[in-house]
């Protein structure tokens, strides 16, 4: 993996991040809440917010709490989506919560959107109630 795709993976951590704390993007976020979630430093997270702010993911209020742009809501919804998706696989294929996250956190990066799609219409169409 090169540097580019680690700085989009982490983007996309904190797109995430930031899309949960601010409950679908209703309420700003602080930094604080943000480096508490996802366990990094303040200043790491400082630094991530200021490359947000430049690629127009985010807005910051005037008292610097974080909202999403329409752009970096509409990525994090996606990354969210894809982490949910595979989070529920991997819970009802009987794995534990802790390692289901961490293993949908990975797999959430993995998968380009059209891949993400098939593999989501899918399993949506096997799950389906069979006829009786």
């Amino acid at each position: 993996m090169d540097i580019q795709d680690r700085a989009r993976e982490s983007a996309d951590d904190y797109l995430k991040a930031i899309f949960i704390l601010s409950e679908d993007n209703t309420k700003p976020v602080r930094v604080t809440d943000i480096a508490k979630l996802i366990g990094y430093t303040k200043a790491s997270v400082s630094r991530a917010v200021r490359n947000l702010l430049c690629d127009g993911k985010i807005t910051l209020t005037p008292n610097k709490r974080v909202l999403l742009t329409p752009e970096g809501l509409a990525e994090a919804k996606a990354v969210y989506e894809k982490n949910k998706f595979f989070k529920t696989i991997l819970v009802d294929a009987g794995v534990d919560d802790k390692t289901a996250s961490d293993e949908a956190c990975k797999m959430e990066h993995a998968l380009c959107t059209d891949s993400f799609e098939k593999l989501r219409r899918l399993f949506t169409s096997t799950k389906q109630e069979p006829c009786e």
